[in-house]
């Protein structure tokens, strides 16, 4: 059998005397700044950026961060102006805050006084469904047939703050156009005197002795004659 010579070698080049190459090194892994902004709120993100120019503002951080990126001056502004927003909610939401408990009385005042005008409306319109309108109130369903007063109820004193002087209010009486006020000293025995007359179920009585008791009472007066007294009730004068 013929043999044949291909001429091939099979030689890796490498000489076993030549020495091995050193392995390469591990890269050193760089370290990041965690600060997980994402998930905290603006008071958050402000204490943090707070901490943080407190800390590269103490002598080792001032010895490792020569030059700051953005400078010192240059973060300064939007850490700033967060810290002025967030000031200025806060002061916002103390204000509404007020304002908000600051409305209901506002509004009972004002129904107080509508209702007050409601009456003195219908008083003035003898209860006249086309002429009720020109007040800009609405006509209440159904006719209204006005009888005898009831007397005022809920009449409350108290004093006011000048001396001699008592404030009165009672819930307003339907067709009422005026209201006697009636004040005498609280003893028994004592004669009522008519205090003011005047067209709101609220008043103040001058003239008083400081010191003293008085007892108070008011009747409302109306197109149906005058109503029965009140209940009284009692304040000492300032």
């Amino acid at each position: 059998m013929a043999r044949f010579d291909q001429g091939l070698r099979f030689d890796s080049g490498v000489r076993f005397d030549e020495p091995e190459a050193p392995p390469a090194s591990p890269k050193k892994r760089m370290a990041k700044v965690k600060l997980e902004l994402e998930n905290k709120n603006p008071q958050e993100v402000l204490t943090a950026s707070s901490n943080h120019i407190a800390a590269m503002a103490s002598p080792e951080g001032v010895a490792l961060f020569a030059t700051p990126d953005p400078t010192v001056l240059a973060y300064k502004v939007p850490h700033d102006a967060l810290a002025a927003g967030l000031a200025l909610v806060a002061t916002l939401e103390g204000q509404l805050t007020a304002a908000r408990a600051a409305v209901p009385p506002l509004v009972a005042d004002l129904k107080a006084a509508m209702r007050e005008r409601a009456t003195y409306v219908e008083a003035t319109t003898d209860g006249d469904p086309t002429k009720i309108p020109v007040s800009g109130f609405s006509v209440a369903s159904g006719p209204t047939t006005i009888g005898p007063l009831l007397r005022p109820e809920g009449l409350k004193a108290g004093m006011d703050a000048h001396p001699g002087a008592v404030k009165l209010s009672c819930d307003p009486v339907r067709g009422a156009v005026t209201y006697i006020w009636g004040v005498r000293e609280h003893l028994d025995g004592t004669a009522w005197m008519s205090g003011k007359v005047g067209t709101k179920s609220r008043e103040v009585i001058t003239g008083l002795t400081g010191g003293k008791e008085y007892a108070f009472r008011v009747a409302a007066v109306g197109a149906a004659g005058q109503s029965p007294w009140s209940d009284e009730a009692v304040c000492r004068a300032p």
